[in-house]
């Protein structure tokens, strides 16, 4: 990461790329799909990207119990931490495995999770690059693979000081973000919008398109599923289609992403059939929503996605869209 942070240095106006080394710590058993390959294989693909890309590597501090606080309880984050020093396999749930050194890797991507936050705050904008993932984590529960939730902590840090702020979260994760819809399912400041695989048949199981936010929150989340199978160009068509509902209806100030690319046809897990062009069309998309409507605030959170492959040479191309271009929010017309 040194040599990145040397390769993109800290400038104004740069697209700022946060991760931090102790988010590889995360290892549990081999044939756990949530491994330290996922992120590494990113980092091998950014190494590619050419110096002369308006692009900042940043590896800011992890973050501590009390700024963790903002979203979780503390004694869910205090078993957490004992878990891991006690050396338990598991966390709350089967999917959850852990290991001696998961609750540094978890402070470590909960501080770049902050730190995309405020650069949000100054009208920047970012993708952290972290693992574990996060937007299946709830205010007191681990499921998923995640612990923390990553968009939930980079919105109460905006808040604390912008407390009217509007937030669309657009999660394109094959698997619902149950976390982060649960948690501001009654808020109508935060627009969850998620298009995914159909709850029938896909974990988590919820995310249904008749869950729509309740009592303030009522119509402030869309829920789009799509059945197995779904083709690229179809999983675009409807990710386009409600998309422009969602923006009309908040009109928000910073747009967060869940960019969980498992919906990719070449993913391990098999539930789609999206291509690069699919991923990369609606990232431009995404792109140009948050120029016209909230002068470029954008952040990207890594969550699932497991093919390496993909991993190393979509990310990297994803964050060259997000960086450049006449029509870039950061090359302003």
């Amino acid at each position: 990461m040194l040599s990145l942070e040397k390769k993109f240095p800290k400038g104004k106006g740069r697209f700022v790329l946060f991760s931090h080394p102790d988010c590889l710590l995360h290892r549990v058993r081999e044939d756990h799909p949530e491994t330290p390959a996922r992120l590494e294989s990113i980092l091998h693909g950014c190494a590619a990207l050419p110096a002369s890309l308006p692009l900042s590597f940043q590896v800011p501090p992890p973050a501590t119990v009390a700024q963790l606080q903002l979203v979780h309880e503390e004694k869910y984050l205090l078993n957490l931490e004992a878990a891991c020093r006690q050396r338990d396999p598991l966390f709350m749930t089967p999917d959850n495995h852990i290991c001696p050194d998961t609750f540094r890797a978890v402070l470590a991507a909960a501080g770049c999770a902050l730190a995309l936050g405020e650069t949000l705050l100054e009208n920047g904008a970012g993708f952290a690059l972290v693992r574990p993932p996060g937007h299946h984590a709830g205010r007191k529960s681990a499921e998923g693979f995640c612990f923390v939730n990553h968009i939930a902590l980079a919105i109460e840090t905006i808040r604390q000081r912008q407390p009217a702020a509007n937030f669309l979260v657009v999660d394109f994760d094959v698997h619902h973000g149950n976390g982060i819809d649960y948690i501001y399912y009654n808020d109508p400041t935060v627009f969850y919008y998620s298009l995914h695989g159909t709850p029938d048949h896909i974990y988590p199981h919820s995310g249904y398109v008749h869950e729509t936010g309740h009592g303030p929150g009522a119509g402030f989340t869309c829920n789009i599923t799509l059945p197995l199978e779904t083709s690229g160009d179809e999983w675009l068509r409807r990710f386009t289609d409600n998309l422009d509902h969602a923006v009309r209806k908040i009109q928000p100030d910073y747009i967060l992403v869940g960019a969980g690319f498992d919906a990719h046809y070449q993913d391990p897990f098999g539930v789609m059939k999206v291509e690069d062009r699919h991923f990369l069309r609606a990232v431009r998309l995404i792109r140009e929503t948050a120029w016209d409507h909230c002068g470029g605030k954008a952040g990207f959170f890594l969550e699932g996605g497991y093919s390496t492959a993909v991993l190393e040479r979509l990310v990297p191309e994803i964050i060259t869209i997000l960086a450049s271009g006449a029509d870039s929010p950061f090359c302003p017309p």
